[in-house]
């Protein structure tokens, strides 16, 4: 990636420019709340410490120790959950200070945080991150689903654009929250951001096969991890907050478990067909246990929506088990993106209040 500037040993990429402007787009739309300005500038620069420091713990070199990968920071490499991590960080502290709730920053902040994160997943075009495998030959070749990453001569190679899904999943997560955050209670905005992020990483992070991706080994993902264990603090913590009473805790506990461990069946059975019966297994309990929650929820309201789930699920493990799909990598990733929608529709059922007076988180 060529430099727009260089000045000693940092250079100005279009990356790092997009990532500025993220920023700044970002201070620009939380800035609309007063009483949380202060805490801005502590909450970007926490955000970029943290987001290059998780990415050094994980990308150590043997000839280098984490703090010097740490302080060459011009080198690039950043985190999406430690930037997040960062940003929390940061709020907590100046919610303190500026005596606000931490839900009235975080609040603020989340449509911000979503703008960044759709310039920063727009300039991973420039810095050759976010691609996902190559296109194989006779499969459609056209943008925003695949784009060009390779070409010399007559030779094209084209790979799936998955920096430009992750975009416009930010997007979507940006106008929901803009949306929202018109009418929300306080840390209603913030809870919609966090279910809106954790259920995208965890789906679209296995689509990534770029030099950039962060792993605790060759096959488990940092954010999608990340990503789980904030959703379920996030649960917790709504069910801590709203006491939706014993069943209906006991049952979005059980649905999201069950929705999680799907998931990770799913992923091990792209390698590992051992796997595939307890993916078979997680499908049917997940789809059933969310089908009670929506009941519990609900009522007699819950009970089409739960019915249509059931079909849909009972569809997916007929035609994994009879093996007629003509994709099976295709129909692994349904599975994955069905199981997703559970844990966001469990979170989902927890984030309304008992009372409207009361706040959210």
């Amino acid at each position: 990636m060529e430099p727009i500037l260089t000045l000693g040993p940092l250079s100005v990429t279009p990356y790092s420019l997009m990532m500025l402007c993220g920023a700044a787009a970002g201070i620009l739309i939380a800035a609309r709340n007063r009483r949380i300005r202060p805490a801005l500038p502590g909450m970007v620069i926490c955000a970029l410490v943290f987001a290059h420091l998780f990415w050094a713990l994980f990308n150590m070199e043997e000839t280098e120790t984490p703090l010097m990968q740490f302080v060459q920071f011009w080198r690039g490499g950043y985190t999406l959950y430690g930037a997040v991590f960062g940003a929390l960080l940061a709020a907590w502290a100046a919610a303190g200070r500026l005596k606000v709730r931490l839900a009235e920053i975080t609040d603020a902040a989340a449509p911000g945080a979503a703008a960044a994160i759709l310039l920063g997943r727009l300039g991973e075009y420039f810095s050759g991150a976010g691609y996902g495998s190559i296109v194989e030959e006779g499969s459609p070749c056209f943008f925003p689903l695949a784009y060009i990453t390779y070409q010399e001569e007559e030779y094209i190679e084209w790979s799936y654009a998955v920096w430009a899904w992750e975009a416009a999943a930010a997007l979507v997560m940006l106008c929901v929250l803009l949306h929202v955050g018109r009418r929300a209670r306080q840390g209603e905005a913030t809870a919609v951001f966090l279910t809106l992020l954790g259920t995208t990483q965890i789906l679209l992070e296995q689509f990534r096969q770029d030099d950039y991706v962060v792993t605790f080994n060759s096959f488990v993902r940092f954010s999608q991890v990340a990503a789980v264990v904030t959703l379920v603090i996030l649960l917790l913590l709504l069910i801590r907050r709203h006491h939706p009473g014993a069943l209906r805790a006991g049952l979005s506990a059980l649905t999201f478990v069950l929705a999680a461990l799907t998931v990770v069946f799913a992923e091990f059975a792209f390698d590992k067909p051992a796997f595939d019966l307890w993916m078979r297994l997680g499908i049917g309990l997940s789809a059933v246990s969310a089908a009670a929650m929506l009941r519990a929820f609900r009522g007699r309201e819950g009970i089409l929506p739960g019915g249509v789930l059931l079909l849909l699920a009972a569809i997916l493990l007929l035609l994994h088990c009879l093996g007629k799909w003509e994709s099976e990598v295709l129909l692994l990733y349904m599975i994955i993106a069905s199981s997703v929608s559970v844990m966001g529709m469990t979170l989902y059922m927890n984030m309304g209040c008992e009372h409207p007076e009361e706040a959210c988180l």
